[in-house]
């Protein structure tokens, strides 16, 4: 009989395509790593890994068995949202994750929303950028993730994964003082998101179609800094209109891009959502919650 956590072990080295990002994600060594699918292999009776070169690749049974824990789970976990379907009560544990953005703006009211109505629920929160939520809940170490999407620069898409549209969020360009054109944004030094993010991708592809390559002289995943840059007269950036919420800046100290001596640039916005695995977006407390955040990001 096949260890089922080995097997969840292995899909989630299928996921991070090494032993040390797999040891890293789970908290533990690579050498227990190595030793648990090692185990495993021996109760398959079959190699499971290949060397190739420095790195590791799954054999094609190894393949088969991801595919197979994949479809078990999704059972296991369609079934457990039909008992929940059965209590008197809605019931359980929520574990949801979310980028900081939105916590601040959303999740004190969605948390205090979810209490009045569903007392017996746990919501259990962990702060994660999009690319790592989406992973915490592929890998079942979340139920809900929330993630954005930016035009033209979609996000991966898993056919275990379904997601639910929450709100959409206008961005503009902000700027330490006015100026007339689009071509006067060339002479700005930039703050944008990491390189490698969708954020950076957007922003550097939006400012190419204006006519200009940015000069990105500040790269930080935080929206409130870069707000801080802009205020302080040393930057542009791309805000989101969900960072100016009660908690967060205002616009007083920030000059939103209106160009007079050219046509405006297309409006801007992304789309936010919340994603969950198929079978365990069923579970009542999963959909009262997603309910909640909808109605509070309204």
């Amino acid at each position: 009989m096949l260890d089922f956590k080995r097997l969840t072990l292995l899909r989630e080295l299928h996921s991070r395509g090494s032993i040390a990002g797999t040891a890293r994600m789970l908290g533990i060594s690579p050498s227990a790593v190595s030793q648990q699918l090692a185990k495993l292999e021996a109760e398959a009776g079959l190699p499971l890994l290949e060397q190739v070169g420095r790195s590791i690749r799954l054999t094609p049974a190894a393949q088969h068995l991801i595919a197979s824990v994949d479809e078990a789970v999704s059972v296991l976990e369609a079934a457990s949202a039909e008992l929940e379907t059965r209590r008197s009560r809605i019931q359980g544990v929520i574990r949801f994750a979310a980028f900081s953005t939105f916590a601040r703006t959303y999740l004190p009211d969605a948390l205090r929303n979810m209490a009045m109505v569903h007392p017996d629920v746990v919501i259990e929160f962990a702060q994660l950028e999009p690319s790592e939520a989406l992973d915490a809940v592929s890998g079942r170490r979340a139920d809900i993730a929330i993630v954005d999407e930016f035009t033209h620069v979609p996000r991966r898409a898993d056919s275990g994964l379904v997601r639910t549209l929450i709100t959409t969020d206008q961005l503009d360009i902000f700027l330490p003082h006015p100026v007339s054109s689009v071509a006067d944004l060339a002479a700005f030094g930039w703050a944008f998101e990491p390189h490698g993010t969708d954020a950076h991708v957007f922003s550097r592809n939006y400012c190419r179609a204006l006519g200009f390559e940015p000069r990105v002289l500040f790269d930080s995943p935080d929206p409130r800094l870069h707000y801080e840059l802009v205020a302080a007269g040393v930057a542009a950036a791309f805000l989101p209109s969900m960072v100016f919420n009660r908690l967060g800046p205002t616009l007083d100290n920030v000059t939103r891009f209106a160009p007079t001596k050219s046509p405006a640039p297309p409006p801007m916005f992304r789309e936010i959502y919340a994603v969950g695995r198929r079978g365990s977006n069923l579970r009542p407390a999963v959909k009262s919650f997603l309910h909640i955040l909808k109605t509070v990001a309204a």
